[in-house]
């Protein structure tokens, strides 16, 4: 089935090569494009699309607030951040909003199109650059105005987690994706889905940027 996909992005350049890139693709078709906000909110409301993959330098704003609400008021659209990497502060809103994935502008068409498809296959696709400085920044020592309390972290859900799914969780973490998970644990993609989501439920959490975030609040990264 193909995949109904909108693209929120203020550079033309960028907009029509992304065009280009995916009038090859048959399980792909853009119903609609914006280069504001205030566009995207307009349409998106009225076209409803799967997917949306959004810039977050946009002129009339940051792309986490169109994130936010997507995921508010669309739960079930897949969003996927398109963008040149700044600083930290951008890509850590754009997850805490509830993006599904975060990749970079730069990166070859074959890596977004493969990116498209496995953030439909429910899986977080995320650049290999942006994976690395999310880990930096979590094995970053805790401040020391605000030390972490052991007796906190051992009465977390995350001690709830079998080995299994604490191995998963630091694949999910470095980036790598089911299939590669699979393929270093030993085990199908469809058990690591089940991880997957299991860990999710474990610790109430929606999406990996929280995953992750609770992993490194509890001392697993």
């Amino acid at each position: 089935m193909t995949a109904r996909l909108y693209v929120v992005e203020d550079d033309l350049k960028v907009t029509v090569g992304i065009l280009r890139t995916l009038s090859a693709q048959h399980d792909f078709v853009v119903v609609g494009t914006a280069a504001s906000l205030a566009q995207a909110r307009q349409e998106l409301a009225r076209l409803k699309p799967d997917m949306v993959l959004v810039d977050l330098q946009l002129p009339d704003g940051d792309g986490a607030s169109l994130i936010r609400d997507l995921r508010s008021g669309q739960p079930g659209v897949v969003v996927l951040v398109f963008t040149v990497f700044g600083d930290e502060a951008p890509v850590l809103r754009a997850i805490e909003s509830g993006a599904d994935g975060y990749i970079l502008k730069g990166s070859s068409n074959e890596e977004l199109v493969a990116a498209l498809h496995q953030a439909r296959a429910g899986e977080s696709p995320i650049s290999p650059a942006i994976a690395r400085h999310l880990l930096q920044r979590l094995r970053r020592p805790a401040s020391p105005l605000e030390p972490e309390a052991p007796e906190t972290v051992a009465a977390t859900p995350l001690e709830r987690l079998s080995h299994r799914e604490v191995e998963v969780l630091r694949l999910v973490a470095q980036g790598f994706v089911a299939d590669e998970i699979g393929l270093k644990l030993g085990i199908t993609v469809n058990t690591v889905r089940t991880h997957i989501r299991n860990i999710y439920g474990k610790l109430s959490v929606s999406h990996q940027g929280q995953a992750v975030s609770a992993a490194h609040r509890l001392g697993y990264l």
